[in-house]
This record gives C-alpha cells, structure tokens and sequence, in this order.
C-alpha cells in the first residue's frame, strides 16, 4: 500500500528541497566551504538587492524574522555581512554584505550551480521548463493568500 505522501506534490516537493539542501551542503564542505544554503540565500539577496532591514529579507527569502536575526547573527560573526543603524531611527539596521562576504558568494556560486546541473540532469529540457513554471504558479498562488 502506498503512502498518500507519494502522490502530495507538497510531500514530494518538501523532500526534493531536503535533498538537494543536503547535496548542494555537501558539496560545499568537500569544497572547503563552511556556510548554510540559508546563509547563503540572505548573502544573495544582498548582494543583488543591496542593503535591506531585517523584515525586507524576511519577505524576500520567506522565512520568519526570527530565523532571519539568527541566520544573520551567524552571518555577522563570519564577518560576511555587517549591521548599520538607520539615522534617526536607533531601533533600525540595515545590513550590508562585505567584501568576505561578495568572495565567498562568488566562489561557492559556480559549485551550486554545476550541484543543480548534476542533480537536474535527470529531465528533459521540457520537463525542466514544466517544473520552473508550476513552482512559480504555486509560490506565487501561496503568496497571494
């Protein structure tokens, strides 16, 4: 008998994001490299969004302020992203990411990339396409809610 999960496209879809968080992690620390998928999303944002408070990458990398206060407090001891308070505001920060901080971005960009080619290589074209298209359809629909 088999599981209803097999045929949720949530189910499938929360265990394909596992995996490749655990293959492309993997890869970074074959590489050398000692950074989250998370850290690396806020470390993204910045750098082709420039500076943004908490709540901005909050909304941009979907995830929960408190997630992003300690994602960024990792961030901030690797000294790859820095805070700045807002003037007039002593409450704000926006955040920065530094030159450690665009290097590393830039080097463990290229080891991501070929990881997605590796683990994509599976489909087609076409099906790559199809997929592209129904996650935006989906995370576009749940952000209307």
């Amino acid at each position: 008998m088999k599981s209803p999960r097999e045929k949720s496209i949530g189910a499938q879809m929360a265990i394909a994001l596992q995996l490749m968080k655990r293959t492309n992690h993997h890869a970074l620390v074959e590489a050398g490299y000692k950074i989250t998928m998370e850290q690396l999303a806020i470390l993204e944002m910045l750098s082709f969004h420039g500076d943004m408070n908490m709540t901005q990458l909050s909304s941009k990398t979907w995830k929960q302020n408190a997630n992003i206060t300690r994602i960024v407090d990792k961030l901030e001891k690797q000294k790859l992203v820095v805070r700045r308070s807002v003037e007039g505001d002593r409450r704000a920060y926006l955040l920065s990411i530094t030159e450690e901080g665009k290097e590393l971005f830039n080097k463990v960009i290229p080891i991501i990339v070929k990881n997605h080619k590796e683990i994509t290589s599976c489909l087609t074209k076409e099906e790559e396409t199809i997929t592209i298209i129904s996650m935006i359809k989906i995370i576009n629909h749940l952000s209307e809610l």
